[in-house]
Formats: structure tokens, C-alpha cells, sequence
């Protein structure tokens, strides 16, 4: 009878860190999804309401996106660039200084 016992505990003890892997894994892919949310998304809830809802269903209901190639990251950041400069918000950088900035995120 102990002996059971013994591998259903020891099976028990091993699987909990494979949960623990995989409720971490769904909390940063939440986070990950709330970081490319537009600020327009954000602003109808709150990061604790959005992140309980997506921990409840499992994840994101979208994927996270992929990390953008070089060429789509320079892209992104000369179109921010040209919505700063219309706005005039550049605080007084140069594009050069700003992109450098910029790919680095």
C-alpha cells in the first residue's frame, strides 16, 4: 500500500514545476499582449481586469507577435518618427538619435 503511495506523491512533486513552467509562460504572453495593445485597447480596461481575463482563458486570445525583422522595425520607427515631427514632439533629438533608441526596444 505505501508503495503507491510513494510514485503517486513523487509523480505529483515532479509534475507541479511543469505548472508552474507553463502558468509563467501564459503570464508573460499576457503581458506580452498587453504591451502591443494600442493605448486606445488600453484605455477601456485596466492591466488587472485584462490580465485576470487572459490568465482565465488560458492565454492571450491572440498570439503575441513576432518579433519584427529588422527592416519592419526600421519602418516602425521612421513612422513614429514622422508622427513625432508632424506633432512636433521630437523634443529636440535628431532622427538619428531617436532611431537609435528606437531599435533598441
Amino acid at each position: 500500500m505505501r508503495f503507491p503511495v510513494a510514485i503517486a506523491l513523487t509523480f505529483g512533486l515532479m509534475a507541479s514545476p511543469a505548472f508552474a513552467t507553463t502558468s509563467g509562460d501564459t503570464m508573460k504572453a499576457c503581458a506580452t499582449s498587453w504591451k502591443s495593445m494600442s493605448t486606445a485597447d488600453q484605455a477601456k480596461t485596466t492591466y488587472k481586469a485584462y490580465s485576470s481575463a487572459c490568465l482565465k482563458n488560458h492565454g492571450p486570445s491572440t498570439p503575441p507577435p513576432k518579433p519584427a525583422t529588422p527592416q519592419g522595425q526600421m519602418k516602425a520607427c521612421a513612422a513614429k518618427w514622422d508622427a513625432m515631427k508632424k506633432a512636433g514632439t521630437t523634443g529636440g533629438q535628431t532622427y538619428a538619435q531617436f532611431s537609435s533608441t528606437c531599435m533598441k526596444k
